[in-house]
């Protein structure tokens, strides 16, 4: 199963034992997820209302029935802005505390420490996501520039000039981006991680997909297969319907006809009478076949 990617993470700035850390709350689901990374390793929680529900119940005995205030919206509003809200944090556990009135609800992040997929699944492909969105809109912005710098390069040429002096612009160099530069490597990864995915939030990752076990897909086949080859034969003998209707008609016209003739020619009408008759039996053991046929698929 691929994680669900598709909402906006809001990474905020942690530190744990003097070490930078990044920290989100995501919605997954009908759950909540809580991820924690130094860009290094993972810890994760998923949270249910259930476990919200049970773990407010234990941190806060006094606060009951807890029903009697708004405890979901309290817990929210700190898994939202996490960072305010602590009251002491390790990578294993973040102690929280929202104080709103006389009300001082406690709640506790319990993470574990997450897999190497995991952390592809809400770090790095998220981020080389970002990237290659950053790198995209980069592109479109230089082809857009370069353009603009043409268009008024055209428009110099037939004579127009600025009214405005201040708001001109020299053309624009991309050797700009090349210059190299005396500024030293940044070394707060953690600031620059958090404002590549956060300059990105609108980016759509992919949505959840789930794997279907090999007995329910082909249980779901053979069911497809049994209900679409029923269609098909309603279909067909809707659509036999008529040309079965226009045969009859012909038929009972040939007899009519050949009742005629054995007027005008009584000798002549016995090998006709004969086919007609095989005929018509032929037709009603069609119609015979289809009615039971029919019988049989509504059953």
């Amino acid at each position: 199963m691929v994680s669900s990617s598709c909402e906006q993470r809001v990474w905020r700035n942690l530190e744990i034992d003097n070490k930078a850390h990044v920290i989100c709350f995501i919605r997954n689901n009908e759950s909540w997820k809580v991820i924690l990374t130094d860009l290094i390793e993972i810890w994760i929680e998923y949270l249910t209302h259930e476990t919200m529900f049970r773990k407010c119940q234990a941190l806060n005995p006094l606060l009951r029935p807890l029903e009697a205030i708004d405890w979901k919206q309290l817990v929210m509003d700190m898994l939202n802005d996490i960072p305010k809200h602590v009251v002491e944090a390790s990578v294993f556990q973040i102690k929280l505390r929202k104080d709103q009135g006389f009300i001082k609800l406690k709640f506790w992040i319990d993470l574990v420490k997450g897999t190497p997929r995991q952390f592809w699944e809400n770090v790095t492909m998220p981020f080389c996501l970002s990237s290659m969105e950053i790198v995209r809109q980069h592109e479109i912005l230089l082809d857009l520039v370069r353009k603009k710098d043409e268009e008024i390069a055209e428009y110099k040429a037939g004579g127009a000039e600025l009214i405005r002096k201040y708001i001109a612009t020299k053309p624009f160099n991309e050797e700009l981006f090349q210059t190299d530069t005396a500024v030293s490597v940044a070394t707060d990864f953690a600031k620059a991680f958090q404002s590549v995915l956060n300059c990105c939030n609108t980016i759509t990752l992919p949505r959840t997909h789930v794997k279907i076990e090999p007995a329910e897909a082909s249980t779901n086949g053979a069911s497809d297969d049994v209900s679409g080859i029923e269609e098909n034969r309603l279909v067909n003998l809707s659509k036999d319907e008529p040309v079965e209707e226009t045969r009859q008609n012909e038929s009972y016209k040939d007899e009519e006809s050949e009742e005629n003739k054995c007027q005008v020619n009584p000798s002549a009408c016995g090998s006709s009478i004969w086919k007609l008759s095989n005929t018509s039996h032929s037709i009603q053991k069609s119609l015979k076949k289809k009615k039971k046929t029919l019988s049989d698929l509504i059953l």
